[in-house]
């Protein structure tokens, strides 16, 4: 029967996580307070201790696998926050701005990345022309946003729960659900495929799951919290009248009983859109963002109720239960291993990084103007 036996970790490897652990967290501290961008130097960190410069001479390849995957925990962990940070009336009011953003993002990179078509590549087989296809893949790995960084980049600058902020959330999760189209559409018509279901199963599978919990929400799942959290002890002590039945009195006294209940709750929310998205081909991110506004939503139905879930709401507990291990781990190996999959300084040479030099000029310059897009817009409202 096979096993794995338990072995001492050497002191390199302690010594390397030791420090690789102090680094990411000193590093982001040191930036937030200066320059509000401590993730740079998690990236910076990722490239110097992983496969782009350091190898595996620092991590081994199973270590950074495993940062991978726990960063990837990180990242749900943090866009399920941001859904239950944002404010979900102001990003119903300010939804067509979002919209706006989000197809000029969608737009932008792939009408930019045409312009590549006329730049020569050169390489073994001579100077070759890149492709129509190859033009649209680059812009289509360009248009989606990622939803980690723009939550942590606005939580590290408060910015939160202003409208610009909620513009560029709403933008972003957007841009991830059609990042997953763009995807199947670079990979069919790769693969010399047309279907259209392949295509937009991602997109109808996300706005579907959207939409069945919007209507769930109000009268299915409104109900159950409300019937869940009218036994859970309030934090002043004053419970529910003495006088009900037998049958809601062992019903109080079961659920007083499990420990850390709101947690529970919260937390088999997130589990459960996770598990559906991923089951049927939607966006997990997205997913995890309706799960935190499902949660945000459920808990403001009981704040005006004498029975309130546990502390004083969904941000008292992230910052509980979540918020300790999220900061100090998980969102550092998140933002840690975006380079470590990258082997471009090994692989590619000279011409090849002064292209894509090129495409980060373009995406600099497509970015500038989608924040300038935002903030005339902010001024228009």
């Amino acid at each position: 029967m096979p096993y794995l036996p338990y072995e001492e970790p050497g002191i390199t490897t302690i010594l390397s996580l030791t420090s690789f652990l102090l680094l990411l967290n000193g590093a982001r501290y040191i930036l937030d307070r200066l320059l509000y961008c401590g993730i740079i130097g998690e990236i910076l960190i990722g490239v110097i201790w992983g496969l782009p410069v350091g190898g595996t001479s620092w991590l081994t390849e199973g270590m950074q696998e495993t940062i991978q995957s726990f960063g990837y925990l990180g990242l749900i962990g943090l866009v399920f926050e941001g859904g239950l940070t944002t404010n979900l009336a102001l990003l119903r009011k300010t939804a067509y701005m979002s919209i706006s953003v989000a197809t000029f993002g969608l737009l932008m990179p792939i009408a930019l990345s045409f312009i590549l078509l006329v730049l020569p590549f050169s390489g073994s087989s001579g100077t070759l022309y890149p492709s129509p296809l190859a033009g649209f893949s680059a812009g289509a790995s360009l248009c989606s946003t990622s939803l980690g960084t723009t939550f942590a980049i606005l939580s590290s600058a408060g910015m939160q729960q202003t409208r610009v902020g909620v513009v560029l959330v709403g933008a972003a999760m957007m841009d991830d659900v059609v990042g997953l189209v763009m995807v199947n559409i670079v990979t069919t018509l790769g693969n010399g495929g047309m279907g259209g279901w392949p295509i937009a199963r991602p997109i109808v599978a996300s706005f579907g799951l959207l939409l069945v919990t919007l209507a769930l929400a109000p009268w299915v799942l409104s109900h159950l919290w409300r019937w869940i959290s009218a036994y859970i002890r309030p934090v002043n002590g004053h419970g529910p009248e003495e006088t009900t039945g037998s049958l809601r009195q062992v019903a109080r006294r079961l659920i007083n009983s499990i420990p850390h209940l709101s947690f529970i709750l919260s937390t088999a929310v997130l589990v459960i859109f996770v598990t559906i998205a991923a089951f049927i081909d939607a966006s997990v991110l997205f997913a995890a963002f309706i799960a935190g506004g499902v949660v945000s939503f459920l808990w403001s139905r009981t704040e005006n109720r004498e029975e309130v879930v546990q502390d004083t709401g969904p941000s008292i507990m992230y910052e509980h239960y979540f918020k300790s291990v999220m900061d100090f781990i998980l969102v550092p190996f998140f933002f840690v291993s975006i380079p470590l999959p990258s082997s471009s300084l090994s692989v590619f040479g000279f011409g090849q990084r002064a292209r894509g030099e090129e495409s980060c000029r373009l995406l600099f310059n497509f970015n500038c103007s989608r924040g300038t897009l935002t903030r005339e817009g902010e001024g228009e409202t």
